[in-house]
């Protein structure tokens, strides 16, 4: 499947070409059937009526999804995604370690996938392309609620490490991704946001060949102490941590 959003040299990218592939998998679960059955309920046959109901929700979705202002919002937030790690790199109460007077703190997903969800759906509610789109609320949901899933999937494709880091921010580098650890047990029909980035502070020190051996070291450490956190000490360094970003 054709992803929504691009990582390629250091950026991630979305250009309005979204595919229908999550459409039509989103048209079968029961916020997508419910929004389809209110747009054909003025239909007279219904089988004709919720095909073409389809098709007039996925034509204005793409339409909206490849307006030029729109676009641009996009592609802001798009921006603004690794640099939220170093933000929440700062917060309260999240996992770190030193190495060699470099900081390593653990960030997980659901922090910087919830503020980037939340950017994006505000900017989009402005956008005229969005604000009057049929489905209403839940249409737009899913629509923000995929480009979170493809622009997570496209840095986690990236695969960040101490060799090959991904810039978060100016003072921040992202050297590895953990796609697995659960940190809260999310709500009815949240997407769970599993795992987290360990980020290295950069600083006037350079990164060596005996650093990037230390970081490692320290990380597998992380890794293992983490699984002995409980789900009130996971829900915990969650809270603290965004009400400290």
């Amino acid at each position: 499947m054709k992803a929504w959003v691009r990582y390629r040299r250091g950026r991630a990218w979305y250009t309005g070409g979204i595919t229908r592939a999550p459409f039509v998998a989103w048209l079968a679960m029961p916020e997508g059937r419910a929004t389809l059955e209110e747009a054909a309920s003025h239909g007279r046959f219904a089988f004709l009526a919720r095909a073409r109901a389809a098709r007039r929700l996925w034509r204005r979705l793409a339409t909206a999804a490849r307006d030029p202002d729109v676009v641009v919002t996009i592609q802001s937030e798009m921006d603004a995604y690794l640099g939220r790690l170093q933000e929440f790199a700062y917060a309260e109460g999240l996992p770190r370690v030193s190495v060699d007077l470099h900081r390593i703190v653990v960030v997980p997903r659901v922090l910087i996938n919830g503020a980037a969800y939340g950017a994006i759906a505000r900017k989009l509610r402005s956008e005229r392309a969005f604000a009057s789109l049929d489905g209403g609320d839940a249409l737009r949901d899913f629509f923000v609620g995929t480009l979170i899933q493809h622009l997570d999937g496209a840095i986690a494709a990236a695969t960040p490490s101490p060799k090959r880091p991904l810039a978060a921010g100016k003072e921040w580098i992202s050297v590895g991704l953990d796609g697995a650890f659960v940190w809260r047990l999310p709500l009815l029909n949240e997407p769970p946001w599993d795992g987290h980035h360990y980020v290295l502070e950069l600083t006037r020190d350079p990164i060596t060949r005996a650093v990037r051996k230390a970081v490692v070291a320290a990380v597998g450490r992380i890794e293992a102490s983490l699984p002995s956190l409980s789900r009130i000490e996971r829900n915990e360094i969650l809270r603290r941590a965004l009400r400290g970003a």
